[in-house]
């Protein structure tokens, strides 16, 4: 993450909103010009809505309430 003062909740939901924004309306063109500071916002707006990071090459944790209807999927 960046160096900076953290973000308040509003910047950081803006900064996310506008990333979002950008791809929406222009598709990859869009995901092309995201800055380093949007994605982040939109990393920390996913953390703050309770996404759990998985470190590289982890297994992914099974923590939805939806767990064994999708493990009978998987199968």
């Amino acid at each position: 993450m960046t160096d900076s003062a953290p973000w308040t909740e509003t910047a950081m939901l803006e900064a996310a909103a506008r990333a979002i924004g950008k791809i929406d309306a222009r598709g990859l063109v869009g995901l092309s010009r995201i800055t380093y500071a949007e994605i982040e916002a939109m990393a920390l707006t996913l953390v703050s809505l309770g996404v759990r990071p998985i470190p590289p090459g982890d297994d992914r944790p099974d923590h939805s309430s939806y767990a064994s209807v999708r493990k009978g999927a998987d199968q």
